[in-house]
């Protein structure tokens, strides 16, 4: 019975302190100051496919660009005025949850973008108008 009471607990707490986190970036955004996202990434490119690297997407208000930067991985630029596609093929099922896919203006290949769905708007602000941030 402790052991669940425990799961619980961390469930809620992570729950609330993700919310925060959210609220917060909100706030920040609106201010007009950058944000990291917590989020995994995963470029592909011509042959294999990579596999999804854990860091943070930098979004700054206004900026022409966010940026994905990851330990021990090259830094990933994603210029604003892409779209966002679907999630992942079906095919790709080594994946708990899919990604949105986000193809850059002039890119040949996707960045697949996996973000906690509170960000979602935040996400999709910075990379498609970077001046509506303030209104996220």
């Amino acid at each position: 019975m402790g052991e669940l009471a425990g799961e619980l607990m961390a469930l809620f707490a992570d729950g609330f302190w993700r919310t925060f986190r959210v609220s917060r970036a909100r706030r920040r955004l609106a201010a007009g100051r950058p944000v990291r996202i917590p989020c995994s990434a995963r470029a592909d490119g011509p042959g294999p496919r990579g596999e999804y690297a854990d860091g943070r997407l930098w979004i700054a208000p206004g900026a022409p660009s966010a940026a994905f930067t990851a330990r021990g991985r090259a830094r990933i630029e994603l210029p604003a005025g892409g779209t966002f596609h679907a999630p992942e093929p079906d095919t790709w099922h080594d994946q708990d949850w899919a990604a949105t896919a986000y193809l850059a203006p002039g890119a040949g290949h996707p960045v697949y973008l996996q973000v906690d769905s509170r960000y979602l708007p935040m996400l999709h602000a910075a990379l498609t108008d970077p001046k509506a941030l303030q209104d996220v």
